[in-house]
């Protein structure tokens, strides 16, 4: 395997990685942060669960995507 392959291969497996590490922080921040607030207000609420369902996905998918890379090496 070439350096160019390698360097390839490691772009690949950045954006599944960072859409993990952007789902976890939507999750924490919808739990943490918003959770007084979505006591406050529906409208709060409904954006916490939004913010649930978007964290949630990218990790799924990130996660998904590094799954299937792993699979190709």
């Amino acid at each position: 395997m070439s350096t160019q392959q390698a360097s390839a291969g490691a772009n690949r497996l950045i954006v599944p990685l960072i859409g993990v590490i952007l789902g976890i922080v939507l999750v924490v921040i919808a739990n943490y942060t918003l959770d007084s607030l979505a006591d406050s207000s529906d409208t709060w609420h409904m954006i916490q669960h939004g913010t649930f369902v978007v964290g949630g996905a990218l990790i799924g998918i990130g996660g998904t995507l590094l799954w299937a890379s792993g699979r190709r090496a």
